[in-house]
Parts: C-alpha cells; sequence; structure tokens
C-alpha cells in the first residue's frame, strides 16, 4: 500500500478523495498554511493535519508526496521530498522555468525516486482510446494532427489568491497553465518534438502573461501538429468552478491507416481499422496517478503508457519554454536548445 502525503489544501482537495481509489495507495497526512483548514480537511478525510510541508516530508509513514500548490512553490516542494527519500507527483505543470525542472529531475535521481507529473486526461476514457489505437499502431505512420485547450477565464480568475495565474513567472499564462493539457496531449500521442514556431499575444486588459497561442509543432518522427491554447474563448459550455464557460479540449490525429476526434470525454470520430495490434495495449488505464505509481512500482518492468515520469516530467516544460521563446523572437525553435 502506497502511503500519500498531500501539500496543498486548495486545489489539491480535489485529489485527496482520489487517492484511494483503486485500493493501491492511502492517504495518510495533508498539509497546509492555514490550520484551520488543514485540520478541517483531515478531519473530512481520515488523516492527519500537518502545518507546513517541511513537517510532511520529513515523516516516516509518507512514501509519496503529492505537491498541488501554485507552479512557482513546485520546485522547492519537490526537490525536499526527494531528498527526504520520498517520490513526488506534482500538478501541471511541473514547474515554471527548465533549469527548476532539471534541478527537481537531479534530486530524484540522486535520490532513487521517482519524479512523476499527473495529466488527468491520460486516465480518461476517450482519450484513452486514442491513445492505444495510436500504440498499437492502427493509425499508420502519424502525419498530422490538431490539439486546442480554450475557454473563458474573467479578471477575477487572475485576481484570485497571490494572482500567480497572471504572472509568466509563478506559472500562470494561457501557455504552461491551460495550454500544458494540449502539450501533454501531443508528447503522450505522436512522441518526442523536435522544434517549433510560435506566436502568442495578452488581449484581456490585466494579466501580464499571454492569454493566447497558436504554435505549428514538428516531431522526430516526422509528423506536425497545429497547437491553439486561450483564456479568451467563449465556449458555451456550461460555466465551471472559474467561471466563463467550460473549457473545450479537442484533439484529432491521423495517419497513414486511420483517424480519430475526441472532444472533451468523447469520442467524435473514429476511422481506426480493426485487426491483430502490433504492439500490446491494456485495454484501460489505471484509474489514477496514485494508482499508476503504485502500479509501476511494484513492478518495474510493466510499460508506462500513461504514467508521465522521469525524464518525460520535463517533456512538456521544454515545450512551453519553447514557444514562449519562439513567440518572442518570432523563430523556429528546437528542444535542444532549451536542454542543459
Amino acid at each position: 500500500m502506497l502511503r500519500v502525503g498531500i501539500v496543498g489544501t486548495a486545489f489539491g482537495e480535489s485529489r485527496m478523495g482520489m487517492v484511494g481509489e483503486g485500493g493501491r495507495a492511502k492517504l495518510v497526512a495533508i498539509a497546509g498554511r492555514n490550520e484551520e483548514k488543514t485540520k478541517a480537511l483531515a478531519a473530512r478525510f481520515g488523516c492527519d493535519p500537518v502545518i507546513g510541508y517541511e513537517a510532511l516530508v520529513a515523516r516516516d509513514d509518507v512514501d509519496v508526496v503529492g505537491v498541488y500548490t501554485s507552479t512557482d512553490l513546485h520546485a522547492g516542494i519537490a526537490i525536499a521530498a526527494a531528498r527526504a527519500g520520498k517520490h513526488v507527483i506534482v500538478t501541471k505543470p511541473t514547474t515554471v522555468a527548465v533549469a527548476e525542472g532539471e534541478a527537481m529531475l537531479a534530486a530524484a535521481r540522486a535520490a532513487g525516486v521517482r519524479l512523476v507529473v499527473e495529466f488527468n486526461t491520460r486516465y480518461e476514457p476517450a482519450s484513452y482510446r486514442i491513445y492505444r489505437a495510436i500504440a498499437e499502431g492502427r493509425l499508420g505512420s502519424l502525419i498530422q494532427g490538431d490539439y486546442k485547450n480554450m475557454c473563458l477565464r474573467g479578471q477575477a480568475y487572475y485576481d484570485e489568491g497571490n494572482r500567480w495565474r497572471a504572472l509568466p513567472e509563478k506559472g500562470g499564462g494561457c501557455l504552461q497553465n491551460q495550454g500544458t493539457h494540449a502539450i501533454a496531449r501531443l508528447v503522450w500521442c505522436r512522441g518526442p518534438v523536435e522544434g517549433l514556431v510560435a506566436t502568442a499575444g495578452t488581449f484581456t486588459p490585466d494579466p501580464p502573461a499571454e492569454d493566447a497561442a497558436s504554435a505549428l509543432v514538428r516531431f522526430r518522427n516526422g509528423s506536425i501538429a497545429t497547437l491553439s491554447v486561450t483564456t479568451t474563448f467563449p465556449s458555451g459550455l456550461a460555466a465551471g468552478r472559474y467561471g466563463g464557460g467550460g473549457t473545450l479540449k479537442r484533439a484529432q490525429v491521423h495517419g497513414s491507416e486511420g483517424s480519430a476526434i475526441v472532444e472533451g470525454n468523447a469520442v467524435v470520430g473514429w476511422v481506426v481499422p480493426e485487426g491483430e495490434p502490433k504492439v500490446a495495449v491494456p485495454e484501460t488505464p489505471p484509474a489514477t496517478v496514485f494508482e499508476d505509481l503504485a502500479l509501476a512500482l511494484a513492478d518495474p518492468s510493466r510499460p508506462e503508457h500513461t504514467l508521465v515520469a522521469d525524464e518525460h516530467a520535463l517533456e512538456t516544460v521544454y515545450v512551453a519554454a519553447a514557444l514562449r521563446r519562439s513567440a518572442a523572437t518570432g523563430r523556429y525553435v528546437a528542444i535542444d536548445e532549451l536542454k542543459g
């Protein structure tokens, strides 16, 4: 049984009830800065309250530290947890800057622990169905794709808390905060990115970070894709926690043998030949990232179709950095420019 401690009582609350799904992990403690809220959540979820992440990473009964804070805090907490011998799961995006991400990975490797970033889309049936078709070789050689993450966010969204969502240095902006979902889909379905060209802008009154961006991406396998992300799009979908209408998430991909389209949690296009797969892929994904990590630790030889771990946890960091560099300079940026 994997023993989990979660840092962060805002977004982290959404993950506290998920830890036990699948029966392979257990929530033992949560850490927050507000003592009253932390104790209330601990009582609700049947675990120990801890004030401050330092006390949580020092506990002997914690195997995994889940970091669910604003992005600018990820690196410090993750490095401290790794140095304490804990596996680390961070919410997306992994971190703000490339150097921070590489320091997180170096700390995890030095301690012999896993660094994982959670992308919940990988555990959704529709998205996994398309990934599985690609991984099994049913679409043939990949040719082209189109990936979107589009929503509408009002000023209150950017002003909430310490305004981190408005500040690029804290992980704000549509490329790192919202676009990371679409970026993660790119590399999941198509493999490593070779390079890209992008453009971005800020179209609403206040947030200093970009709120709309588009890119053309080339992959190491030779295929190409377009990427569109924004927080200025009136989707017409029902408003969620942040108001302004829900998020339109769309992924379209085709290869030499077939094509597939997913919108939200539904497959809306499916021209995929049947037959024996070239590669065997499980029919269903794990329930959560916690179960996924537990399975990986129990069987290191198990193929990791959905777990975004170790060097793969930095792929979206490199791509997001390349997108911003390209948008700022107007030139094609190769991913290898960002490494090291």
